[in-house]
């Protein structure tokens, strides 16, 4: 086997193999008999056309099968020897077949993770806002609760930013004609409906129609797959009512039996949960520091994958509202998520980086704790949750992060953490 490497763009690289022998012999046989056994070639019974007739009509065929055969077997063989270390997908881009010599050349590209030194974290310093109770803490969890439990009520009026609109809708395909009826609602301001259909939205009132000619259609990556005529009814407009602050507020929340007792709950947990507080800010505060001190590119693909894993979950949350995920506008999420899916591929590699330079590994026993934790959360046992994540290959995963979150411990307990006083200017600013 002869490896060579060329650089490509950025951090793609391409292996040129190449093969001869008993390797490519043993996939050309293989390719042959399932070709001699299966393909259909006029004017022969299956299984009796000659070998030369399949040769000539299966040409391209059995130069790509045996390219994958002999890729599939030599892969490993060939990475290892090129000292490259793949980041993501890995794609097989050419192959030339000599069958008289038994000869294969094929040609495989992929990124590679990039290059940057680990900057001296030992005097490490970051600051964050001061954590102090005070009433407004309380104020603002009082109104996070009642967001959290308020109610949509239907109102007879033109549709306003921030209402929850329900809408018929008839999406036509312009390109195969493939039409698609259904209902969805989204809250007009929240990004839930592109964009052109909130504009359009916006003073209708229930009963109202329109339609969009050749709307461009988004994937869930963002990238442009068609456009559609779609029609839109508004079914209903409702408009956030949010309960009051009283007595049976309290008992909704499970909170005591007055809304006196159910506020001195609320602002013990805030009091107990300060130092979780505390501790978020300064690991949001430390990540960043690490980002900024490390420029590096990232892998392409692996920000494309990261994307897409961000803009899945945000597409979910707003399923679990009743909201039709196929006609959410994936690009303008795709843009909105990107600058935390940059930050989250860096952080990976810089606290891999540093795990290594400082011997940081991974017993079973941190593993199996997190397992159980896992097999919690998610109501499984722990047998079965462990036999979920092995038979889906995510125990390197669970590791990886377990030695990623080891490393940012590491690195949080040699910071300087400096608290900043908020300015009166702020705090007036923010009630």
């Amino acid at each position: 086997m002869k490896v060579s490497v060329e650089s490509r763009e950025g951090l793609f690289r391409a292996l040129n193999v190449q093969i001869e022998g008993d390797i490519v012999k043993s996939a050309l046989d293989e390719v042959y008999n399932y070709l001699k056994e299966h393909a259909e070639v006029e004017g022969f019974r299956k299984g009796k056309a000659p070998l030369w007739i399949i040769r000539a009509k299966f040409k391209d065929y059995i130069q790509e099968e045996v390219g994958k055969r002999v890729a599939n077997v030599t892969l490993a063989s060939a990475i290892q020897e090129s000292g490259l270390k793949p980041v993501a997908d890995i794609y097989l881009e050419k192959v030339q077949l000599e069958e008289l010599s038994q000869r294969l050349n094929y040609t495989i590209s992929f990124e590679v993770p990039p290059e940057f030194e680990l900057q001296n974290l030992d005097s490490l310093e970051v600051e964050i806002k001061k954590v102090e109770f005070s009433e407004d803490m309380v104020k603002e969890r009082i109104e996070e609760l009642r967001e959290e439990h308020a109610i949509w009520e239907p109102v007879d009026r033109e549709v306003r930013e921030g209402d929850l609109v329900v809408v018929d809708y008839r999406v036509e395909d312009m390109e195969s004609g493939e039409t698609t009826d259904g209902e969805t609602s989204g809250i007009i301001g929240s990004k839930t409906f592109r964009e052109e259909i909130e504009k359009a939205l916006l003073g209708k009132k229930e009963g109202d129609s329109f339609v969009l000619e050749e709307l461009t259609l988004y994937d869930t990556e963002g990238r442009p797959a068609g456009k559609a005529r779609v029609e839109i009814r508004v079914k209903s407009v409702k408009e956030k009512i949010l309960p009051e602050v009283n007595d049976e507020f309290a008992k909704e929340l499970g909170l005591g039996e007055t809304w006196n007792e159910a506020e001195e709950r609320i602002r013990e947990e805030i009091k107990a949960n300060l130092e979780n507080i505390r501790r978020g800010m300064i690991m949001d505060a430390v990540a960043l520091k690490l980002v900024q001190m490390h420029q590096f590119d990232v892998p392409k693909t692996l920000l494309q994958r990261e994307l897409s894993h961000l803009v899945q979950i945000r597409a979910r949350e707003l399923s679990a509202w009743g909201i039709d995920p196929k006609y959410l506008d994936y690009k303008s999420m795709a843009q909105e998520l990107l600058p935390q899916a940059v930050l989250n591929i860096k952080l990976r590699f810089i606290l891999d980086k540093y795990a290594s330079q400082k011997g940081i590994q991974v017993g079973e026993e941190e593993i199996s704790r997190k397992i159980e934790e896992l097999a919690k959360a998610y109501g499984k046992s722990t047998e079965d949750m462990r036999e979920y994540l092995q038979g889906e290959n995510l125990i390197p995963v669970l590791q990886e992060d377990l030695r990623r979150e080891k490393a940012l411990e590491d690195i949080i307990s040699r910071v300087s953490v400096k608290e900043i006083e908020e300015k009166k200017e702020e705090q007036n600013e923010n009630t």
